[in-house]
This record gives structure tokens, C-alpha cells and sequence, in this order.
């Protein structure tokens, strides 16, 4: 059919209008389609470099958790943290969980890691996208661990531990009479100070106690070290010395030191020493430095010699005082531990490492300052070692002046072997009566009362040494 000339014209008209669009088209058809296009998006960022943010190189009981999670951050090639990323961890030994973890906004992933069964170096791999790293956990025996915590000291040791003690200013800075007044003790009349002074800059206080009409220079000192975690009641203190002493009461001054965080308690009033508290060690510094300052402020007190006694925690740290005090003519101890390196202290040490509670006095602080803290890896084996030897005393037995020692054998409290630890030690280096005399009380308790003669005996033995030296 042939179209009319004006419809011919018009088909004309639209061609002539599309030949450039027609002709643009053959040529992008001619080159290959090249021309203008829309840019194709960029490489998503890719892991480039993998850091340990914590978690690493931690000890644990073998088949045990750690005690932190292991976490980790991925960073990609500009080191900017690298949000999305799958990681995988995968342990050598033991198990994670979650074992694949994808980065958060920081490029952080985190796992917990359980130990495998097997004691020594297990290995965590992580990997991302190629980017592989290695977490190394300790996974420790408590057995084998207490062998090298417990081994027989070196002298070096002893040496260095010597060398700390001889260092220490104990001297008594500061002192200040708290509360002065008179006191009965059991019809002897006496003067009460509550009395403060400085020791390595924090305040400690103590109770003197002297017996009226004595002249200058007549008295010996007697320092009372209390037992138990809570402090000292005066009152009740002056009625044991009392009871003990009787006729003797007038022939001492009485000196009641209290510990570092622990109160001194008279009538209705009580008085913090200042902290952290340092049972065994510490004790003895603040013990020392109230005795200085009796010295230096009573004219009554001797200068050249006195004697320590000691309950429980107390008669260890009476114990520490003779080794580390030449003037100290003579200790008197009852139920007090002697030797924190024995079965009975490992036996103690290995619960609690294990997390269970021990409540015996001075027991948490080497918990949570030393025992815990070694085990995981926050104090050195040499400081924790350290710690338990320098509260030793039958390792300085050499040091020790004429000593008498009390304990029963059934005491759930300090065990009877921290007595025979001392009685070993004494044989050893030969030493016995009178210098050294032990007394075993068969069915004796934690409690004086439970040992028959124990305080005729120490009065005994006091009366001796007060009679050696020309009394």
C-alpha cells in the first residue's frame, strides 16, 4: 500500500529528528559499548592486622576457665578498626564459647576460654580472612605450682628478707596522748594513756599502762600481741595480764599495741589504726614502734630489755618480734604459727587457690594479697614466696631469744604441727631448756583455758629470765 504524500512527509519529518540518536548508537555499538557509565563500587575494606586487647598469657587450674575473656580486635588496611568481620577461635586444647564471633563497631570480638584437662602452654588460634593470630593460656596443676611455691627456702632469700627488715624505720614519729586516766588492775593502781604515733607516715595506736609509785628506769616492758582479726578491748587484755601476773602485776609496764585497720577498744571508745592491714609482718613494725615510743615517753620503763607475749596470731607476730629485736629478753607464745611454709600452710594454700573460704585469722589478707594474686599471674612466685617466709619464724630460729611455746593438740585453729615445726627447728640448731621449752597439752583447744599450767608456767618461766638478769 503506498502512503499518501502527507503521511510520507510527516514518517520523513520523525525520521530526520531520530537520526542523531540512531547515529550515536552505532558508534557506542562500534567501540564496544565504551562511554559514559556508572562507577562500580569500591572493595569493601579487608582485615589487615589483628591485636590482642586482653585475655593473653593467663594461668588457670587445667580444665578451668580463665578468669578473663579473651578478646581481640581486627583492623583493616588504613588500621582502622574493622566493624563485620567473622572471627574464628579455635583452642588447642579445651574449648570456646562462642567459638565465632563477628566484630562489633570497634572491630572488637571477645570468647571465653576453657582450659583442656592437660597441665602447660595450650594455644587459642584466631583467624579472620586470612589474618591469623596466636593467645597463649597456662593451664597449671595446683600440685605441681604449690611444689615451687612451697620449696625450702634459699639463702638468698633469707639473706634479702634480713636485708628488708633491717631497712624499715619502725621508730615512733608523732606521738600523741590520746586519753589519759587512772586504772584498777585487780587493786593495783595504775595510769592508762590511750596514746597515737606515726609509722611509715599512717597513725597507729596503742594503750600504756603504768604501775603507780615506781621509780625511773625500775620496770621491764611487757608487750601483749592479741590474736583474731577484729582488734583489742584494753579492758580485757589488763584482766588476763592480771589473772596471769597476780602478785607481779606492779613489776611491768603493759604495752597493747592494736594492728594496721584494726581498733583499740576502751570503755565506750574505739580507735582505727590506719590501713591496709599486714597481719604477721606489718604487726610487728607497729608493735616495735610503740615500744620506742613507751621508751622514749616513760620514765619508768627500761630502756635495755623487755619481753613480748603472744596469742594465736599474736604469738607469731611476739615470735617475729624476737628475731627482729635484739632487746626482747624473752618470748612467750601461745597456740601461735610458727612456720607458714608446713603441710598444714600448703594444705590451706591449695583451698584457697581453689576458691574455697578459709576463716582463720590473718588468712584472707594472704589470700587476696599474695596466694590469689600468684596463682593468677599478678604477683611474681618470688614476692608470694617471700611473703610466706618472712612470717616464718622457725626459719630465723637462730634469732630467736629464749622462747616458751604452748599449744594443745587438738586446736582447730593453728594446727599443732606449726608447734613442732619450732620444736624441729630448736633441735637443730641444739637449743632446749632453758632457752627453749615447749609444752604439748593432750586434748588442749584454741583457748588457754584448755591447756592445765599453762600461765604457771609462764610465769615461771618470766620469773627465771627476770632472775637471770639480776631481778
Amino acid at each position: 500500500m503506498i502512503p499518501r504524500p502527507d503521511e510520507f512527509r510527516r514518517y520523513c519529518l520523525c525520521l530526520h529528528a531520530r537520526i542523531p540518536l540512531l547515529l550515536s548508537l552505532v558508534v557506542l555499538v562500534s567501540c564496544g559499548g565504551e562511554g559514559p557509565t556508572t562507577p562500580e563500587p569500591a572493595d569493601p575494606p579487608r582485615a589487615a592486622q589483628m591485636r590482642i586487647v586482653s585475655g593473653g598469657g593467663q594461668r588457670a587450674l587445667a580444665g578451668s576457665s580463665l578468669r578473663e575473656p579473651v578478646v581481640i580486635q581486627i583492623l583493616d588496611e588504613e588500621r582502622r578498626p574493622l566493624p563485620g568481620a567473622l572471627v574464628l577461635f579455635t583452642p588447642s586444647h579445651g574449648v570456646t564459647e562462642p567459638t565465632t564471633v563477628g566484630t562489633g563497631p570497634e572491630g572488637r570480638a571477645a570468647t571465653n576460654w576453657t582450659l583442656g584437662p592437660v597441665a602447660g602452654l595450650q594455644t587459642l588460634t584466631v583467624a579472620v580472612s586470612g589474618v591469623t593470630g596466636y593467645i597463649r593460656g597456662h593451664a597449671v596443676s595446683v600440685e605441681d605450682s604449690l611444689d615451687v611455691l612451697f620449696a625450702p627456702p634459699e639463702e638468698a632469700e633469707l639473706e634479702a628478707i634480713r636485708a628488708d627488715w633491717a631497712s624499715r624505720d619502725f621508730s615512733a614519729a608523732g606521738g600523741t596522748v590520746e586519753l589519759e586516766e587512772a586504772y584498777n588492775m585487780g587493786g593495783h593502781p595504775t595510769s592508762l594513756r590511750v596514746v597515737s604515733h606515726q609509722v611509715e607516715g599512717m597513725r597507729h595506736y596503742g594503750a600504756i599502762i603504768v604501775p603507780d609509785g615506781a621509780g625511773a628506769g625500775d620496770l621491764p616492758i611487757i608487750v601483749y600481741a592479741h590474736g583474731g582479726d577484729n582488734g583489742v578491748s584494753v579492758e580485757s587484755t589488763l584482766f588476763i595480764l592480771t589473772v596471769a601476773l597476780g602478785e607481779m602485776t606492779d613489776d611491768f609496764v603493759y604495752v597493747i599495741p592494736s594492728f594496721r585497720d584494726e581498733p583499740l577498744r576502751y570503755d565506750d571508745r574505739s580507735w582505727l589504726s590506719d590501713g591496709p592491714a599486714s597481719p604477721w609482718d606489718r604487726d610487728v613494725d607497729d608493735a616495735l614502734a610503740l615500744v620506742n615510743l613507751t621508751m622514749e615517753t616513760i620514765p619508768e620503763a627500761q630502756t635495755d630489755r623487755y619481753f613480748a607475749v603472744g596469742a594465736s596470731r599474736g604469738g607469731g607476730v611476739a615470735m617475729l618480734m624476737g628475731i627482729r629485736d635484739e632487746r626482747i629478753a624473752g618470748v612467750i607464745t601461745f597456740f601461735g604459727p610458727t612456720d607458714f611454709q608446713n603441710e598444714w600452710a600448703r594444705d590451706i594454700a591449695s583451698l584457697l587457690v581453689r576458691g574455697v573460704t578459709v576463716d582463720l585469722p590473718g588468712v584472707e589478707h594472704l589470700r587476696a594479697t599474695y596466694l590469689v594474686p600468684w596463682w593468677t599471674g599478678d604477683v611474681s612466685l618470688q614476692d608470694a614466696r617471700l611473703a610466706l617466709i618472712r612470717r616464718s619464724a622457725v626459719l630465723f630460729a637462730d634469732d630467736l631469744p629464749p622462747l616458751q611455746v604452748h599449744h594443745g593438740d587438738m586446736d582447730g585453729v593453728v594446727s599443732i604441727t606449726q608447734a613442732e615445726s619450732m620444736i624441729r627447728a630448736m633441735a637443730e640448731i641444739g637449743r632446749g631448756p632453758p632457752e627453749f621449752e615447749t609444752y604439748i597439752y593432750p586434748g588442749g583447744t584454741h583457748d588457754i583455758t584448755s591447756m592445765p599450767s599453762a600461765i604457771p608456767r609462764a610465769v615461771a618461766f618470766l620469773r627465771n629470765l627476770l632472775g637471770t638478769d639480776g631481778n
